[in-house]
């Protein structure tokens, strides 16, 4: 008798296994190439392939590769670091954003912290609106 539920047991828990659909695929979203700058302290940052180059008027220039690329709800956290660099970039989408040189008006604000330079405010994407007033 014991042998019989014990059977009857192992049976459901493989009938209850069967109906089991397979997990998703987690597909991970990347942001494509980009770039943003700023103006007083004049920096860029340029995010190509699975590289992030970042340069600035003083001439601390440096590329590292991407360590961490992730949507947010309102945009994007790209972060990229080495034993000499780290860089944090924030970008908020859809906030339109001048960098008040140009008159050019961007998609996006974007944030940069940089090691031995600090919090950095800008603008990147496409632009919205040029000097003239045309895209």
């Amino acid at each position: 008798m014991t042998r019989t539920i014990l059977l009857s047991s192992l049976a459901m828990l493989a009938l209850a296994g069967c109906g089991e659909t397979a997990e998703k695929q987690v597909v991970e979203e990347k942001l494509g190439d980009y770039k943003a700058l700023g103006t007083e302290p004049g920096w860029a940052v340029e995010i190509t392939g699975e590289d992030i180059a970042f340069s600035n008027q003083e001439g601390n220039d440096f590329t590292l590769g991407i360590h961490q690329m992730k949507k947010t709800d309102t945009g994007w956290v790209i972060k990229g670091f080495s034993d000499r660099h780290n860089i944090n970039i924030y970008v908020t989408s859809g906030e339109q954003c001048s960098d008040g040189m140009s008159d050019r008006s961007y998609a996006d604000t974007v944030k940069v912290e940089v090691s031995d330079t600090g919090t950095l405010n800008g603008c990147g994407g496409a632009f919205t609106e040029g000097p003239d007033g045309a895209p």
